[in-house]
């Protein structure tokens, strides 16, 4: 078991290069067509076969597909009641070169192409929350909010969605978070991970088995989950949890063989975490990164696990070109010229490109 332990006694602030690969990533994903307009909230992103695939899950119920480079191609947009629809989703998986659609309701599971195609679906009687394909065992992992005295958390089935097995029972004495799980699986490059919200353990899967791999020590500002729990008034709760909460795991972390990174919240004050697995010595960031390795963008923290090791974020090609401008006034003319021709070349060249775009430009780091 990997102990992580966390002093925000220790806190500090850091730079990219400590934690990424010297190289950062920029793609524009433009807005040339009407269809290609993205709204600010995109709850996954996934790179897969040289495209790019945006869920938009609570604005247009869709799913909109770019190329490697940015470039639109098609959405998936099969909203409403009937065969081959959806009035909501939740999640994607990719499984031998087809999305497959996870959390659908009414209750399925739908398979399109890559070029967001319709192909076939599965209904079911009981809800399937989202989840992941696992290339590793070759099955699909899926998360289910249940609060049934004999449901389960997780559900496993093979490629073919038979040979259930199923994971983790509700317990009634234990508090659980209102969440979607969306975040809840994560795949580095050679296992397969779940964390749940408020939990202070992370299981890796292995031979169908769920093991304790990493687990939180929180110390003195650690939030114990019964302060919850016996809050009835549900606007009670929601204050506690944005303003007076102590430190507990949320659900998005990113996780490679060597480093976990998560977000972690004390009192209302945000911090970053980087977790050495190699040397068994935990990292507690305090605002934003130093940007050390391009002097571009500096980021207070990461939301989209594109693939294995790659995770970053999106900010509008309007907002990054205000900083462009604010980072020109600061330097100078001449030294942002020199800079932008030599080390901030691929970020310039990128944000002057999106500069009057309200879609975002995606920012790209390689975890260590």
């Amino acid at each position: 078991m990997e102990i992580i332990s966390v002093d925000l006694s220790q806190s500090r602030s850091g730079k990219l290069s400590e934690f990424f690969e010297p190289h950062i990533e920029y793609i524009w994903l433009e807005d040339k067509e009407d269809e290609a307009h993205l709204t600010s909230g995109l709850q996954e992103i996934h790179f897969y076969q040289n495209r790019i695939f945006t869920l938009d899950i609570f604005g247009c119920k869709c799913i909109q597909i770019f190329d490697k480079s940015g470039k639109y191609l098609a959405r998936i947009k099969a909203y409403g009641e009937g065969p081959g629809e959806y009035l909501d989703f939740d999640a994607a998986a990719f499984v031998d070169g087809e999305l497959v659609l996870l959390g659908v309701f009414p209750r399925k599971i739908m398979w399109f192409n890559l070029d967001g195609e319709f192909l076939r679906e599965l209904s079911f009687r009981e809800r399937l929350g989202p989840g992941v394909f696992s290339d590793h065992d070759q099955r699909y992992y899926l998360y289910t909010p249940t609060r049934e005295p004999d449901g389960y958390f997780v559900k496993s089935f093979d490629k073919s969605l038979q040979d259930e097995m199923n994971y983790f029972p509700y317990d009634p004495e234990r508090f659980y978070f209102e969440d979607s799980g969306r975040d809840y699986f994560k795949k580095s490059q050679d296992h397969l991970y779940y964390g749940m919200t408020f939990w202070d353990t992370i299981y890796q899967v292995e031979d169908g088995h769920f093991i304790p791999k990493l687990a939180f020590d929180f110390g003195k500002y650690g939030q114990n989950p019964d302060d919850l729990k016996n809050m009835d008034d549900i606007m009670q709760r929601l204050d506690f949890l944005n303003n007076q909460t102590k430190m507990y795991f949320y659900s998005r972390y990113f996780l490679t063989e060597k480093q976990l990174y998560t977000v972690l919240t004390y009192e209302n004050k945000g911090y970053s975490l980087f977790f050495d697995r190699e040397n068994q010595k935990s990292h507690v960031i305090k605002g934003r990164l130093l940007n050390d390795i391009d002097g571009g963008y500096d980021p207070e923290g990461f939301a989209y696990n594109f693939t294995p090791r790659k995770i970053g974020l999106k900010v509008p090609g309007k907002t990054l070109y205000k900083e462009l401008l604010e980072k020109k006034e600061a330097m100078g003319r001449a030294e942002f010229e020199t800079w932008a021709k030599n080390q901030g070349l691929n970020f310039t060249t990128t944000v002057l490109a999106a500069k009057d775009s309200e879609n975002p430009v995606l920012m790209v780091y390689t975890q260590k």
